[in-house]
């Protein structure tokens, strides 16, 4: 009986289906968490086109990693990943300035055009809140994650997320309210 060696020219089954099963979870990951993956970037401080590009980077890493990816944790790893470089991404990149006169342009503006200027004036305040507590602020308040998903997709203790979920509120309300007064300062001046 002449025997045929199979592993010579053809992968072993159980690893093709290995490979299916990784393009199947990819898919799902991209399915379920690109969404997220690319409004956590936006609130973090990203422009449209640079979210985009460092969330595909994010699943290029976890193209090459996926075997390392616990199952279940596929959304953590994907945020965590695609905050570390945006973190590379924000130290090349301007900080947003703010508009001299947003207020105006908010009062001429249609709803739509209102929610957007909103979601630039969330950005803006963001912007200005130190990167650690941006990135706890809004996976915790934002993307409503749990403070253990947090401290396993940045890989800092739960206590950690707690205390900077509590200084990044403090902070937020501060640049808010200092807003508020700009704002109010100049309406009260025309």
């Amino acid at each position: 009986m002449q025997r045929r060696n199979v592993a010579a020219t053809e992968p072993p089954a159980s690893s093709a289906a290995a490979v299916v099963d990784d393009r199947a979870r990819l898919q799902g990951m991209f399915d379920a968490h690109h969404n997220l993956v690319w409004r956590t970037l936006r609130r973090f401080g990203l422009d449209a086109q640079a979210a985009a590009d460092v969330g595909q980077q994010a699943y290029l890493v976890a193209i090459e990693r996926i075997a390392d990816i616990w199952p279940g944790s596929e959304r953590a790893f994907l945020v965590g990943t695609a905050l570390r470089l945006a973190r590379s991404q924000r130290r090349s990149s301007a900080r947003v300035q703010l508009e001299a006169h947003l207020d105006e342009l908010v009062s001429r503006q249609s709803l739509a055009e209102s929610r957007a200027l909103t979601l630039e004036l969330l950005d803006r305040i963001l912007s200005q809140l130190d990167s650690n507590l941006v990135e706890v602020f809004v996976l915790f308040d934002v993307e409503g994650f749990s403070a253990p998903e947090i401290s396993r997709a940045l890989g800092i203790p739960t206590g950690t997320v707690a205390s900077r979920v509590r200084r990044a509120r403090e902070e937020f309300r501060a640049i808010a309210r200092r807003f508020e007064h700009m704002f109010a300062r100049e309406e009260g001046g025309r």
